[in-house]
C-alpha cells in the first residue's frame, strides 16, 4: 500500500470515489461545452440569416439607386441639351445685338466728332466700341448714366442738340443688353463675356474674330467685343480682337 492510499484510507476517502467525481466533473464540462457549441452554432446560423437578409436589402437598394442615377443622368443630358440649344439662341441674339445696335450706335456717336484723317476716325470708332462693350458686357449691368457719360465727349463739340441726341441712345441700348443678361441667367448655367487675351499673341481665325479695320499681319493688342463663353464648352461667339489698323499696313480698308 502506498503512502497516498494509506492517507486516503486514513481520511475515510476511497480512491474509486475520487475517480467517479472526476468523471462526473468531466462529463458535466463536456455537456456544458456541447451546449455552448450548439448555442454558438445557432447564433451563427441566425447571424448568417441576418447577413443574407441584409445583403438582399442592400442589393435592392443598390438597384433602386442605379435606377435613380440612370434617371438623373438622363434628365441631366436632356437639360444640358435644352441649355445648349438655349445658349446657341442667346449667343445669336448677342451677336445681332452687337452688329445691329452696338456698332451702329458707336458709328452714330463718333460721327458727331469733327472730320479728321481716315486712320484717326477708324481708331476712334474702335476705341468707342471697345469702351462701350466693356460697360455693357462687364461683370455688372451697365447704367444709363455711365453710357451717357461715355457718349458725351464725342458729341459735345457738335452742340447741345447732338449731345442730347447721343444721350438718348443710352437707355434703349442698356435695356436690350440687360434683357439679354436676364435671359442668360434663366438658363441656370455658369456664363461670362470674356475679354481676356494675351497681348502680343498671333491672330488665329480659328480662335478669334478680327475687328473690321484691323490687319491680320499684326499681333493681337486687345479684345474689342467679348466672347460668349459657357465654361467647359467652346465659345458660342468668338472674341473680336484688334491688332493694328490695316490702313497702316497698306491694306485696303474695310469700312464698318
Amino acid at each position: 500500500m502506498t503512502m497516498h492510499q494509506a492517507q486516503a484510507q486514513h481520511d475515510g476517502e476511497q480512491p474509486q470515489d475520487v475517480a467517479g467525481a472526476m468523471a462526473q466533473y468531466l462529463g458535466d464540462m463536456g455537456t456544458r461545452f456541447t451546449n455552448y457549441a450548439n448555442q454558438l452554432h445557432r447564433l451563427s446560423q441566425q447571424r448568417q440569416g441576418d447577413l443574407g437578409q441584409l445583403r438582399n436589402e442592400l442589393r435592392e437598394q443598390d438597384a433602386q439607386l442605379n435606377n435613380l442615377l440612370q434617371l438623373h443622368n438622363q434628365l441631366r443630358v436632356e437639360l444640358s441639351g435644352a441649355a445648349e440649344e438655349r445658349h446657341h439662341t442667346l449667343a445669336a441674339g448677342f451677336k445681332d445685338l452687337v452688329q445691329l445696335k452696338v456698332v451702329p450706335t458707336c458709328m452714330t456717336v463718333e460721327a458727331y466728332c469733327p472730320s479728321t484723317h481716315e486712320i484717326d476716325m477708324q481708331k476712334r470708332r474702335m476705341i468707342l466700341v471697345r469702351l462701350l462693350c466693356r460697360l455693357l458686357f462687364g461683370a455688372l449691368p451697365a447704367m444709363n448714366s455711365e453710357v451717357r457719360d461715355l457718349f458725351r465727349p464725342y458729341a459735345a463739340s457738335a452742340g447741345p442738340g447732338a449731345e442730347k441726341q447721343a444721350a438718348s441712345l443710352a437707355e434703349p441700348l442698356c435695356a436690350e443688353v440687360n434683357a439679354l443678361r436676364a435671359a442668360i441667367a434663366e438658363t441656370g448655367t455658369a456664363f461670362r463675356w470674356d475679354f481676356e487675351v494675351r497681348p502680343g499673341s498671333v491672330y488665329s481665325p480659328d480662335k478669334y474674330q478680327l475687328w473690321q479695320t484691323a490687319s491680320e499681319q499684326a499681333p493681337i493688342r486687345h479684345v474689342v467685343i467679348p466672347a460668349y463663353v459657357v465654361p467647359g464648352r467652346p465659345p458660342y461667339v468668338r472674341a473680336t480682337v484688334f491688332t493694328a489698323l490695316a490702313a497702316q499696313f497698306g491694306t485696303p480698308v474695310q469700312r464698318p
